[in-house]
């Protein structure tokens, strides 16, 4: 994606305006500002680091923790799904065959 389709989108996270560029819509951009700006809330509220450098590599690595558990999660759905539907494809072969055998 070039700049050209790209539009500026402020966000504020720990008292730091950031002007950001992105091809998403400014609400999502905003969301996800508002997100990691929560992680870093609850974070400091639990812990007795103070570097707000250090924080934000914590809270990097949470969310990147959550990321990949949930990309896990996903590859396992979707291989349930595939089998699923393999599963259902084979019986509705079955069930077609049979209807053809009894109007035979």
């Amino acid at each position: 994606m070039s700049d050209v389709d790209k539009h500026a989108v402020k966000v504020e996270i720990s008292g730091i305006e950031y002007s950001l560029k992105s091809d998403k819509d400014a609400e999502y951009v905003q969301a996800l500002a508002r997100y990691v700006e929560e992680k870093i809330e609850k974070f400091s509220e639990n812990t007795s680091v103070k570097s707000q450098t250090k924080i934000a590599v914590l809270v990097a690595l949470n969310i990147a923790d959550e990321f990949f558990r949930l990309k896990k999660q996903h590859k396992s759905l979707q291989s349930r799904l595939e089998s699923v539907e393999s599963k259902s494809g084979e019986l509705n072969e079955l069930i077609d065959s049979q209807l053809k055998r009894f109007q035979q």
